[in-house]
């Protein structure tokens, strides 16, 4: 039997219905040809509710209570702080070091929040060029800096999540495709190395286009959202038939984005004020105030920041972002207590036992829970629309191990909502947004994989695939039987 390859290609964050869209006006034709002759497959994850648990999801193929990841900066209990989530304390190991100790040859770039696995057979790349704050790292240690001198700095790097112009807009997706071009490349050298069993590419520069370019609209004359998105993909489908001719009929290749966007602007800082209300305490007390560092950041032109604070060590910035995040909160003291989440305003109950100084037993902390739910559904917006759509209590939904690292709850905004400036109850209670509009799109639970696989593999088409089913896969199509403790599916035979 030949040789199996496989080459996982991931387009983070694209929004499916943007991409049909593309490849029904002709705009993307090598893409197009590709998913027309692939078998399809509607793709599911936790990007609508947890979304920085989305690629530990598909590295571990376990859900977030097991592998206990969800954002970049975490709260760890034991030490009543926010951590970056490399910490030690939320360690997993990544599918492909299994297949490494089984033999197999890999290659990965640039998969947010996945651990480094240290082998040698694996060539590992996290940092490169990615949308997600990660700090910079690779196996072997020289990998990337080798990467670097050869292909040059890649001009995407973590979102410092700030106001942008239409003409930031522009200069933002140019900047993009040039990324996506450079990164192009890099996959057809590696779709071309017969060594290599597992490529794995993932393509950020989708993501944070998703993020700032989700209203449908016009940003400047005669360009929409959607003609950025194209030239920002552009890159990718000219080079396609190379990377597919450098691939061979043997590599199953695969196309796919673990969620989408949609479009609506964070109102997260109404459940701050909704807390408040929990607790008890004035309105006023949970609007941000800027702080000495934040009125002097305010001063510095936006570039001027960007520049600044990409190039703090990765501890000042979790640091200062640990600061921002529990601004005004008090985990020893008060009962309940914000954590870092985009989007969704996300909680966590200060249990006594799990956090050092946790104040609240145990079977009481739903209590709290449900006061805060009830503090936040009856508001409305000025055209007498609920704000929030419920609370969801995270662990009853991810069950697992580490699922005391999760936030306990999530207060979800309502999707049919693009944005939210201010909110009455029926008490006559106001709260207030006063964010700048920065972001305008938001993570999905939908996602997608456009799969051609290797000649004489015949795959076994499910209803749909969940994130946490690429890993067993991987293992199936590279003749493996996939080990114990997976919670993903194979829905490949093994061959």
């Amino acid at each position: 039997m030949s040789r199996r390859r496989l080459l996982l290609v991931a387009l983070d964050a694209m929004e499916v219905a943007w991409l049909r869209r593309l490849i029904a006006e002709g705009r993307l034709p090598n893409l197009a040809a590709f998913c027309s002759g692939a078998l399809e497959l509607p793709v599911r994850s936790s990007g609508d509710i947890l979304h920085g648990a989305i690629w530990p999801t598909f590295a571990s193929a376990m859900g977030p209570g097991h592998h206990g990841r969800y954002w970049w900066l975490q709260w760890l209990p034991s030490e009543m702080r926010f951590v970056r989530s490399s910490h030690p304390a939320f360690d997993y190991q990544p599918f492909w070091q299994g297949l490494a100790e089984a033999g197999k040859r890999v290659a990965v770039v640039d998969v947010p929040y996945a651990p480094l696995a240290r082998h040698p057979l694996v060539h590992q790349i996290s940092g490169w060029g990615i949308h997600d704050e990660v700090a910079p790292e690779s196996w072997p240690d020289d990998a990337l800096p080798q990467l670097r001198r050869a292909w040059g700095a890649h001009p995407l790097s973590f979102d410092t999540v700030e106001p942008h112009s239409p003409r930031d807009l522009l200069r933002m997706a140019e900047k993009l495709s040039k990324g996506v071009a450079m990164r192009a490349r890099l996959l057809e050298q590696l779709a071309g190395d017969r060594q290599c069993d597992l490529v794995v590419v993932l393509f950020g520069e989708t993501h944070k286009a998703g993020h700032y370019l989700a209203e449908e609209r016009e940003v400047v004359a005669g360009k929409t959202n959607l003609d950025l998105i194209a030239e920002v993909l552009q890159p990718l489908d000219e080079a396609w038939p190379r990377v597919l001719a450098a691939a061979g009929e043997g590599t199953t290749v695969a196309l796919f984005a673990l969620h989408g966007m949609q479009h609506q602007v964070d109102y997260s800082v109404l459940g701050r004020q909704v807390l408040a209300i929990a607790l008890g305490r004035d309105l006023a007390s949970a609007l941000p105030r800027p702080d000495l560092l934040r009125r002097v950041r305010d001063l510095v032109p936006d570039p001027v920041h960007r520049f600044v604070w990409q190039r703090l060590p990765p501890g000042i910035r979790a640091a200062r972002q640990g600061a921002l995040d529990g601004r005004g909160a008090h985990p020893g003291a008060d009962p309940v207590f914000p954590v870092g989440h985009d989007g969704d305003f996300a909680a966590r109950v200060s249990i006594a036992g799990r956090e050092a100084a946790g104040v609240v037993n145990r079977e009481d902390a739903d209590a709290w829970l449900t006061r805060l739910e009830e503090a936040a559904l009856p508001f409305r917006s000025p055209e007498g629309l609920p704000v929030f759509s419920g609370l969801l209590r995270i662990a009853e939904r991810f069950p697992g191990p580490r699922a005391d690292y999760l936030p306990d709850g999530l207060l979800v905004t309502n999707r049919e909502l693009a944005r939210v400036l201010e909110a009455t109850d029926p008490a006559g209670r106001r709260i207030v947004n006063p964010m700048e509009e920065r972001r305008n799109g938001i993570h999905t639970g939908r996602g997608f994989c456009f799969i051609r696989p290797a000649s004489g593999v015949t795959l076994r088409p499910p209803t749909e695939v969940d994130a946490q089913d690429f890993a067993p896969t991987s293992y199936a199509l590279l003749g493996l039987a996939p080990p114990g403790g997976f919670e993903g599916r194979a829905f490949a035979p093994v061959v």
